[in-house]
């Protein structure tokens, strides 16, 4: 897939943002198939398997020398299920042999990440700044941030009036405090993310709307589509 600049030295790599020698992921949400199941939802385990095919394509065209996980590596809130250890570590490892660091972002459903962490000496931290870039999970806004903020935890998708009944991951991009705010798409596999056209935001960045925002949308190439509310009004 064909990387898309959007914004100046950052480029969307697939579900992935590259800045530098450093690649962003963010909302993996390992782990989640074992919650389903414990409702009742039977499904094959391929979540872990799609993410390293996924970061597989991504790594045979990007050289990086650092991952950054932004927020909700895991899906389990205050526990660590097996499954979370399991395929955690497992990512931990494979990821190891592509780049030099790992740095985990804490997000809301990463209470109990730390365990998982410290078996292969990854740090765990609330933010990351580089240059004049603030990466965080996007649950809280802090004190203190760059002129670019890189958020996860929203999974915006959107949908197009001829096609309601489908919805697409994307990135979206628009002021916020007279910065700039880039919102990233979830790396799972499992589910697509919230329509951004149709459902309330989540993260309190996003809480006066995001009709004024760019969207990028991921498919099998990235496309600018205009700002939501163009979309809207297809």
């Amino acid at each position: 897939m064909k990387a898309v600049e959007i914004h100046p030295h950052l480029f969307i790599e697939d579900l992935a943002l590259r800045y530098k020698n450093i690649l962003i992921i963010s909302d993996l949400q390992l782990g989640y198939e074992e919650a389903l199941e414990s409702q009742g939802i039977l499904l094959p385990r391929f979540q872990l398997k799609d993410i390293i095919e996924r970061l597989d394509n991504i790594f045979m065209t990007v050289s990086v020398e650092k991952v950054v996980i932004n927020g909700d590596l895991k899906h389990e809130f205050g526990t660590i299920t097996n499954q979370e250890w399991r395929d955690t570590l497992r990512l931990f490892d494979y990821l190891l042999t592509k780049v030099k660091e790992i740095i985990i972002i804490k997000g809301n459903h990463d209470l109990a990440l730390e365990p998982i962490a410290t078996k292969r000496n990854i740090h765990v931290v609330d933010s990351y700044v580089i240059d004049n870039i603030s990466i965080l999970h996007g649950h809280i806004i802090p004190l203190q941030l760059q002129d670019i903020i890189i958020i996860g935890h929203e999974h915006p998708a959107i949908s197009f009036p001829e096609l309601k009944t489908e919805k697409y991951k994307c990135f979206l991009k628009g002021p916020w405090q007279k910065k700039t705010l880039i919102v990233m798409p979830s790396f799972t596999p499992l589910t697509i993310g919230s329509d951004v056209t149709r459902e309330r935001p989540l993260s309190p960045f996003l809480k006066h709307g995001v009709q004024n925002f760019h969207v990028f949308v991921v498919e099998d190439t990235v496309r600018y589509f205009g700002t939501v509310g163009d979309v809207s009004k297809l």
